[in-house]
């Protein structure tokens, strides 16, 4: 009985470490994608692929005026993803990646948090911090929508290791 009991809970928690793996991916994925839009100066299809309540407390002129002054730091040269984390909440699986971003003039800190659903991650809260390009953030209003930053939560990654 004991031993069924440990099995099920091994296997719930792989199913979890699964599903994490997956939505960090989906997140991956939409980092790349927000990168190459934004070295083509796509700014609109950036913030078509943000979830509705980030638009609902951002307007499009708003972050488009933040994304203009990070694509003034050149295109991107290089990404390295220095830490991430899932967290499961009432409103769906939230993705935080935190990325050392090397551009063509200047180096800076991104932050991203993805609600991810159903293999697809929409964009709740980006900020960047740079020498370059200062500073700036756009997210959701709701504070329960997602995380800040640097908050920890429930979920994997954020281990000191750099998530990997």
């Amino acid at each position: 009985m004991i031993r069924n009991m440990i099995l099920a809970a091994a296997g719930g928690l792989a199913l979890a470490g699964c599903s994490a793996g997956a939505e960090k991916t989906a997140a991956e994925a939409a980092v790349t994608q927000f990168h190459q839009l934004l070295d083509q100066a796509r700014y609109s299809d950036i913030y078509a692929a943000t979830a509705p309540d980030f638009r609902q407390a951002t307007s499009e002129a708003q972050f488009t005026d933040l994304l203009q002054r990070v694509h003034a730091l050149g295109n991107v040269r290089a990404a390295n993803q220095s830490g991430w984390q899932v967290n499961y909440t009432g409103s769906g699986h939230l993705v935080t990646l935190h990325y050392t971003t090397q551009y063509a003039a200047a180096q800076a800190r991104e932050d991203f948090i993805y609600r991810v659903a159903d293999g697809a991650a929409a964009l709740v809260n980006y900020s960047v911090s740079s020498d370059g390009a200062g500073a700036g953030q756009a997210q959701a209003e709701d504070p329960n929508t997602a995380p800040a930053p640097d908050q920890g939560g429930k979920g994997a990654g954020d281990d000191g290791a750099g998530g990997k």
